[in-house]
């Protein structure tokens, strides 16, 4: 006798599956909340490009302003040593002049004036010389009319080498402001990006809230770095 098989038991009891509902609500508020990070990560995202932009032009531009203002130096100290030289070396000569005529050797004296005095120094032993005795200064050389043209220049470049670096500190200061201007708003890009993580509504509002409030210092920092406060 042959055995028929048994056919296989079917399970008639069906789970059906239970799709979870969002409130309308609910939904909406969730999508204003993605909106605001949104538009806080672009608003944040924008900004931080153009305060680390800025940041890196100023921060070159600082580096050739100190360049300049210490080669400006540079040529400046080379106009003063010219200066003491021919300072020197007039002082020197003078005493020499000052030593014949001490000792009634003016045929000398002349000689030594003539040939050696620099210009400056005779322009401005001649008019030491029509001062009245006792009533000019000691020498030639601390009179008005001894003029080094060395040391005019030496005084001017010093001047613009002063300037170039207090203009170099500025745009460096301003390169200051907006590094700082793009770590509040990095910060800010951060709350931004995981608000919309979090499940809890308040939570979320408040790292909202906290990117909002971030972008107010780095746009300050970011008006401060174009000189606009």
């Amino acid at each position: 006798m042959t055995d028929t098989p048994s056919e296989p038991t079917v399970d008639s009891t069906v789970v059906p599956t239970v799709v979870p509902t969002v409130d309308p609500e609910q939904r909406e508020r969730m999508n204003y909340i993605e909106l605001a990070a949104a538009l806080l990560l672009g608003i944040a995202a924008v900004l931080t490009a153009f305060a680390a932009y800025k940041g890196a032009l100023a921060g070159g531009d600082a580096l050739k302003g100190y360049t300049t203002s210490a080669r400006t130096t540079a040529d400046a100290n080379g106009f003063y040593n010219d200066y003491a030289a021919t300072y020197n070396a007039d002082q020197a000569l003078f005493l020499q002049y000052q030593l014949l005529v001490e000792k009634n050797d003016a045929a000398t004296a002349a000689v030594v004036k003539d040939n050696l005095f620099s210009a400056a120094l005779t322009t401005a032993t001649d008019a030491w010389l029509a001062i009245p005795a006792g009533n000019g200064p000691a020498t030639p050389l601390d009179t008005d009319q001894y003029v080094i043209e060395s040391l005019d220049s030496a005084q001017q470049m010093t001047a613009t080498a002063d300037a170039q670096f207090d203009e170099a500190a500025k745009i460096d200061d301003q390169g200051d402001n907006f590094d700082l201007a793009a770590v509040f708003l990095a910060v800010s890009l951060f709350f931004a990006g995981i608000a919309a993580l979090f499940k809890v509504r308040s939570i979320q509002i408040a790292m909202l809230i906290g990117s909002g409030l971030l972008l107010v210092p780095g746009l300050q920092s970011i008006s401060k770095g174009m000189g606009w406060i």
